[in-house]
């Protein structure tokens, strides 16, 4: 290598370090003096969609496994928690156990609520409006077609010129009395305007429901002290318990128990009719069998046997299951009953109002819901008909313990 070739080597090494050290300088290095501007972990928590959770089903887990009685936080639900402003009152934003997790981020905005069940006994009653907070039915005294009609009415057969006794009906009374059904809720501004989910009707449709459930649990079970007097309750005076078989086994039904059940229910009430029961005796009646020699025969199995879609009706009637009755064996876990010969009463139906005013310094919304009813069987007394054993439109099956 010549002299020359040295040279513009030489040069072009000194032109590379010093665009280098050019372009080290033009970068910022801070001094102690200068101030950095960052985003502390909380907010960057907050700004990632997910909140660090990886999907919505790791959100919920977390959320189940620290609601157990021993269960605990994960390290992804305690930081999200933390970034949350928490305070202490009643429906809050920040706090997870009363709401929080109604704000979501990337996760889709439908709120996943278990239904309850839905009215059994209302739309199918007698239902009559109140104006007052008490109102007396006229109801007619009909308890032994053995003697008379009605209570007093007696049909005879006069020859000519025979004189005429005159007869009455008997003439009883149900009272209505209204009782309150009450709920109250207090959210906070925050929940309300950050929720991508509109809280009102939430808050709405789950008190609603809520308040509907207890009163149709009332219509069935209900002691008649502070609340309406249900179908199947022992104050009902036309409640018939239908006796059990010699030997029958505890927590059992069998299906002479449901023909015995149906053949006390008054004729007319046979077309309207249904029968209710708590959902864990299915299996009794799913199993039900009739003697035939050493053996018996399915009564309530359809055709596909498992493979098919378990029978809705007992007798023709529909079967309802629902958790208001009573647990199997227990009296009242199963009935039939013609509700239109139950009575009803309400005031206005469920009143809704809203105030900001009942706790405006927490900055928190009052959700208040009220509802007055009342109801009661209809009958008097179980009818003792012209022929047979005693009626009513109210049929229970006596305790299997």
């Amino acid at each position: 290598m010549d002299e020359k070739e040295i040279a513009e080597l030489a040069a072009t090494v000194a032109t590379e370090a010093v665009e280098k050290l050019t372009e080290t300088n033009r970068k910022i290095t801070p001094g102690d003096n200068d101030v950095i501007v960052d985003k502390s972990p909380e907010d960057k928590l907050l700004e990632d969609p997910k909140s660090g959770f990886k999907s919505m089903a790791h959100f919920f887990t977390d959320l189940i496994r620290a609601g157990r009685p021993d269960g605990e936080a994960s390290e992804t639900l305690k930081s999200y928690s933390g970034a949350l402003r928490k305070t202490a009152g009643y429906m809050e934003e920040g706090d997870l156990s009363q709401g929080g997790y109604l704000v979501p981020e990337e996760f889709r905005a439908t709120l996943l609520q278990t239904a309850l069940e839905s009215s059994i006994v209302k739309s199918r009653s007698t239902t009559i409006p109140m104006a007052t907070n008490r109102v007396v039915i006229p109801a007619l005294v009909d308890d032994d077609h053995s003697t008379d009609y009605f209570g007093g009415i007696v049909i005879k057969r006069t020859g000519e010129k025979e004189a005429k006794s005159p007869t009455k009906p008997a003439i009883g009374q149900v009272a209505l009395t209204l009782h309150k059904l009450t709920g109250l809720v207090y959210v906070t501004d925050e929940l309300l305007e950050d929720s991508v989910i509109s809280i009102e009707p939430i808050i709405r449709s789950t008190f609603g429901q809520a308040i509907a459930f207890v009163q149709d649990h009332d219509f069935l079970r209900g002691t008649g002290v502070n609340m309406a007097l249900g179908a199947f309750a022992a104050g009902n005076p036309s409640l018939i318990p239908v006796a059990i078989e010699a030997g029958q086994a505890a927590d059992t039904i069998l299906w002479q128990n449901i023909v015995n059940m149906w053949s006390r229910l008054y004729p007319a009430g046979h077309a309207k009719a249904i029968w209710i029961a708590n959902i864990n005796t299915f299996p009794q009646l799913a199993g039900m069998a009739m003697a035939v020699g050493a053996g018996g025969v399915p009564v309530w199995m359809p055709a596909g046997g498992v493979s098919g879609l378990p029978y809705a009706t007992l007798m023709g009637r529909p079967l309802i299951f629902t958790e208001k009755m009573e647990t199997l064996g227990d009296l009242y876990d199963i009935g039939l009953a013609d509700f239109s010969q139950y009575i009803i009463g309400e005031k206005g139906g469920v009143r809704f109002a809203s105030s900001m005013h009942v706790a405006f310094v927490n900055d928190e919304q009052c959700f208040r819901f009220v509802l007055r009813y009342d109801g009661q069987p209809w009958w008097l007394s179980t009818l003792t008909p012209l022929n047979g054993a005693t009626l009513s439109p109210f049929i229970t099956l006596a305790v299997r313990a």
